[in-house]
């Protein structure tokens, strides 16, 4: 442990008596704990050397430097700096980032409750160098460590720029500001900490749950009204106007109701029926687990919105900014769960008109073959042609094949669906070159929109409205005319490029905010769920 012992002893030497003091009281004022005196210390002797915290210590040359920058005065005497480290803290255990960071939390906690200040400063001091470390391997880690597989290996130590910045920010009072700065996008969010605290009280107090069967519409007896009412409280929502002492669905509480099912991306018919309840018993630990995971995941996604496309695959939802305003939203549908889109990021670089579709080899075996096997009138219907390979102009004819000795695994052509208003892409295609040969497009099954889930499609992301988002797109790039002549032709495949390649990131978020709004959204693939290792 080197010098580590030796070097936090100085903390209650004898010539730092007047510095000291007033160091402890501020702490005494802080974690309002009895009156202290060196003295006191020293025959605790709880910087010992044999002292158990410095077992815990993952970085002990990088916290001794940061003593001895310090002139060996305790770090957290901060009240601003502590709440905020210790609440970054709390996301990222309650998130299941990681077990190590669950391991040391806990001995942040335990020393903190036996108020052991000084084992306290020192484990809160490394425990914030992992945190940077964890932040600056997030960029390139974070899709496995937030979606797939928790962090398990140590991190290494925090780059030099960082320990230089921290070391400086210590040594002129702004650890605070230091702390702060290493928010996530959704927690800088101004009710971000509002909105989780009243979650941390429901959970602590065990809001009852809201018993229902059937539906519950305006004007129906509602005995259990209180309770409706509290879990409405739960995230959020204001409710000290609705009555309290009537035992029927009123117009009041539906509006309520109403307010919720927004919240949620449902129907916002004011019926309670099976999903809302679903989400009416959400528990508030599930709740904050979802909250402090996409605290995390918000890391990961752009901020900048100069020009971006971004689609919220659990949210179904699209939007275009540009120079930093948002000129396009719409609905989308994306992949199911078995055929889920990726989160990716990749770069527009045109529009196709009238697009002829390449069927992916997965569609053809699993949905196509099947189905020609028992119909080959099937590929007339659709306007499918069968070809030998991507680059040949000449379709096979499909009577030429005997269907009854096709295997689904051997098959020796591909498939292409030509242009129409039966292609399943519509008549735009939002090209992303990429391996995965994902992208976005238009779709002839409107309806889809209409549902509040929209997990159909094989992976590629069908756009609402696709018409308009291909005008706005090409309107700032000054291709707009040109989009109008190409149309009335209607020729088939005719990409448009565009002048400068637009930004596309598909991402994964469950909870976000809308203004002052907290939303949430199913978790469709699953990738919320709650950790092993948290037992």
């Amino acid at each position: 442990m080197g010098n580590l012992p030796y070097l936090l002893s100085g903390l209650s030497s004898q010539g730092a008596e007047m510095r000291w003091q007033r160091v402890l009281l501020m702490i005494g004022i802080f974690f309002s704990s009895p009156s202290w005196s060196l003295s006191g210390l020293e025959e605790k002797q709880w910087l010992d050397g044999n002292s158990a915290v410095f077992a815990y210590v993952q970085f002990p040359e990088y916290v001794e430097r940061l003593y001895q920058g310090n002139h060996h005065r305790l770090i957290w005497s901060d009240n601003e700096a502590t709440s905020q480290l210790e609440f970054q803290l709390e996301l990222i255990k309650t998130a299941s980032v990681s077990p190590y960071f669950d391991h040391q939390i806990s001995k942040l906690r335990r020393y903190k409750n036996e108020q052991k200040w000084f084992e306290y400063d020192i484990v809160a001091t490394d425990l914030l160098l992992s945190y940077i470390s964890y932040l600056e391997k997030l960029p390139q880690h974070g899709k496995e460590w937030l979606f797939t597989q928790p962090l398990s290996q140590s991190l290494p130590a925090p780059s030099y720029s960082s320990m230089n910045r921290l070391s400086a920010d210590i040594q002129a009072g702004y650890l605070a500001t230091f702390v702060r700065s290493l928010r996530s996008p959704l927690q800088r969010h101004q009710q971000f900490a509002n909105r989780y605290s009243r979650l941390l009280k429901a959970r602590d107090h065990a809001v009852p749950l809201f018993h229902q069967v059937g539906l519950l519409k305006l004007g129906d007896k509602l005995p259990d009204r209180a309770n409706l009412i509290k879990r409405l409280e739960v995230v959020g929502l204001e409710t000290s106007h609705l009555k309290r002492d009537i035992k029927y669905y009123d117009t009041q509480l539906e509006l309520a109701v109403k307010q919720f099912q927004k919240m949620h991306g449902l129907t916002q018919d004011g019926v309670v029926g099976p999903i809302t309840l679903k989400w009416l018993n959400m528990t508030p630990a599930q709740r904050l687990h979802s909250m402090a995971l996409n605290s995390e995941r918000s890391r990961l996604w752009p901020e900048e919105r100069d020009l971006l496309v971004l689609v919220n695959v659990p949210g179904y939802e699209m939007k275009f900014w540009y120079k930093g305003e948002e000129i396009f939203e719409s609905k989308v549908v994306v992949g199911r769960k078995s055929r889920k889109t990726p989160i990716m990021v990749g770069k527009m670089d045109g529009v196709v008109l009238n697009p002829v579709w390449n069927v992916p080899k997965t569609i053809m075996v699993k949905d196509i073959l099947p189905k020609v096997k028992y119909d080959q009138s099937f590929l007339t219907k659709q306007n499918i042609e069968i070809i030998e390979g991507w680059d040949s102009q000449t379709a096979v004819n499909p009577q030429t094949i005997d269907w009854t000795k096709v295997s689904l695994k051997s098959f020796p052509y591909k498939m292409r669906q030509l242009a129409g208003d039966k292609n399943a892409l519509g008549l735009y295609k939002f090209n992303i070159p990429n391996k995965r040969a994902i992208f976005l497009h238009d779709t002839p099954s409107k309806s889809l929109f209409q549902e509040d889930s929209r997990a159909f499609s094989s992976g590629c992301v069908r756009v609402q409205n696709a018409d308009q988002f291909a005008l706005q797109l090409l309107k700032t790039q000054g291709l707009e005319e040109e989009l109008s002549n190409l149309a009335t032709r209607q020729e088939a495949n005719t990409m448009i490029p565009l002048r400068r390649r637009i930004p596309v990131h598909i991402i994964y978020q469950t909870v976000w905010f809308e203004g002052e709004e907290l939303n949430y959204r199913d978790d469709i693939y699953q990738y919320d769920l709650v950790d092993d290792h948290k037992g």
